[in-house]
């Protein structure tokens, strides 16, 4: 383990036991007692996601992204579904029904809350502002629950953790839970305080909207906090208080009746669980394989994807089930500390706590990693788990702080399991460490920036391809290289077919000609992904040598 860090936090609370500068020490932390800080840190926080970015209107990379990005363009015109897809075999898309209707499996509280930046063009304006008020209130809930310095240096932990880093910079639905479990603790915090109804029911509407975008995430953030509200309001005898709660959940449960009527045309039958069944039948909860054939024929590119599906549900049994949890919490853990190890055992120090608000976020950490026992997938996928890190470096931050006011302070602080008090020296200790491992907290942010910008170029450059190609409305046959990913789609349907100036679609070979003759206004085109050319192609899907579109930065 590197000790460097280690010895930097000492020598700082060294510095802090015989230096103290009240004037600097006091101002500072009325600085980040301000009332408007968390707003600034959400400022900086969406600044420095669309930056990791690289703007509000980047390309999809993974098969989620992409089918998020089509449900918002649904709701945004107005509808719950599009049109069913005529040949729905050239359009078929990764969580996507094509036939009858098109509309994606997912549940619609995240696709709801894209609508408005698809509106304006910007379709990363809603993502980028939701982990903006995640992260004001990373800072706002540690900072009632601590103090305003465990509040600051918990918001930074988090932001850099490789977690954040990786999956912030998305369309997908992390945004969205991890922005309503931080609203739902701090409504959970402000209603403890004071009892107003507001906060149990922006407490209430935070729960609702997560059901409707990730329901396992959000039952699992209700189960404890339902405990506490109930047992709260029993004593106070204040059953009124839950009647909006109540009325919020019934609308919830409206809304969700409502998009599977519109959907599947039954309110009791929702759309994720038949998708498994059409396409990956062994993709769903539970353990080992189904044995179940697709109800759909597959093109090569998702059968290679159900063999993907197959082999991870294959080894994922109730034998192997601690082995699967050991890699699954060392991943999870990773994601907090991988990159600055010597803050793991300092993290320990912070379970030397009495504090309830503590326990119940470690709680719901353990809960959400125990309920997606029941679903197989690979340790390193951790997107079901962004929506802990919060509570992950709050108490790093926690342990970090217990440990510097031990040694500038001469003395244990008694009780030892109440939180040291903010004391001079203490915060001499944290401003000189922090400032001297600001590169070592931070170092991961430049190294997956550029990992992602290497992870949209598959994409982007296609997009680039597709925007050089003459015509006003053409369609694109991709045909996937040999070493094609499976996990990397090409296929991005649209809501309105007639009105979209591109169709990609899949390469059926002779069979093209029945989706040209469809719709003859249309140029079409081949994608060659070996070679990274566009290539038109005559009425009879013969390739024209004479009108190749090269690639940019293609070597061919």
């Amino acid at each position: 383990m590197d000790l460097q860090p280690l010895l930097v936090i000492v020598l700082g609370a060294l510095l802090g036991r015989f230096i103290t500068i009240p004037r600097i020490t006091l101002g500072a932390t009325r600085a980040l007692s301000w009332r408007w800080l968390p707003l600034l840190l959400g400022v900086i926080t969406s600044a420095f996601v669309a930056w990791m970015w690289g703007g509000l209107d980047q390309v999809s990379i993974i098969h989620d992204e992409t089918a998020y990005l089509l449900q918002a363009k649904i709701y945004a015109s107005g509808h719950w579904t599009a049109p069913g897809l005529p040949l729905p075999e050239f359009f078929e898309q990764y969580h996507v029904f094509v036939t009858p209707k098109l509309f994606p499996k997912y549940p619609p509280g995240h696709a709801l809350l894209l609508v408005p930046g698809i509106w304006l063009g910007l379709p990363g304006l809603m993502p980028v502002l939701l982990w903006g008020l995640c992260g004001a209130l990373v800072f706002e809930v540690a900072r009632r629950l601590t103090n305003p310095w465990i509040g600051f240096f918990g918001w930074l932990f988090w932001l850099t953790s490789t977690s954040v880093l990786d999956y912030a910079p998305s369309y997908m639905s992390e945004s969205t839970t991890s922005a309503l479990w931080m609203l739902g603790w701090y409504a959970l915090i402000r209603w403890m305080e004071d009892d107003r109804s507001l906060w149990l029911n922006v407490l209430a509407a935070s729960i609702g909207l997560g059901v409707l975008t990730r329901p396992v995430t959000m039952v699992v953030f209700t189960v404890p906090i339902a405990v506490i509200v109930l047992v709260r309001i029993s004593k106070r005898r204040a059953w009124s208080q839950l009647r909006a709660p109540i009325a919020l959940a019934c609308a919830t449960l409206a809304v969700w009746g409502l998009w599977c009527q519109r959907t599947m045309g039954n309110p009791l039958q929702a759309p994720y669980g038949l998708y498994s069944r059409y396409y990956f039948p062994d993709d769903v909860m539970g353990f080992g394989l189904t044995g179940l054939k697709p109800l759909r024929a597959l093109n090569p590119d998702m059968q290679q994807f159900n063999e993907y599906v197959k082999i991870l549900h294959k080894d994922y049994t109730l034998a192997n089930l601690p082995t699967q949890l050991e890699a699954r919490v060392i991943a999870i853990a990773a994601n907090m500390w991988a990159i600055r190890v010597a803050f793991l055992p300092i993290a320990a120090l912070a379970l030397i706590t009495t504090s309830a608000f503590v326990w119940v976020g470690l709680g719901s950490a353990v809960l959400l990693v125990l309920a997606y026992l029941c679903v197989g997938h690979g340790a390193q996928w951790t997107a079901y788990y962004v929506e802990i890190q919060p509570v992950l470096a709050i108490l790093t931050v926690m342990g970090w702080w217990r440990l510097t006011s031990l040694i500038s302070n001469r003395a244990v602080s008694w009780p030892v399991k109440e939180l040291p008090s903010v004391a001079a020296g203490t915060v001499v200790g944290m401003m000189v460490s922090g400032l001297m491992l600001f590169p070592y907290i931070t170092r991961a942010a430049p190294y997956i920036a550029g990992k992602k910008v290497d992870r949209r170029e598959y994409q982007s450059d296609f997009r680039t391809l597709l925007a050089m190609a003459p015509g006003k409305h053409i369609m694109v046959f991709v045909r996937y290289a040999p070493n094609h990913s499976a996990h990397e789609s090409l296929i991005h349907n649209q809501p309105n077919l007639n009105e979209a100036r591109v169709w990609t679609v899949y390469d059926r070979g002779p069979d093209n000609v029945r989706l040209m003759r469809l719709d003859r206004t249309r140029i079409p085109y081949l994608f060659d992904d070996e070679h990274r050319v566009l290539v038109q192609l005559d009425s009879t899907g013969a390739p024209r040598m004479d009108r190749i579109i090269h690639e940019p930065g293609s070597r061919y």
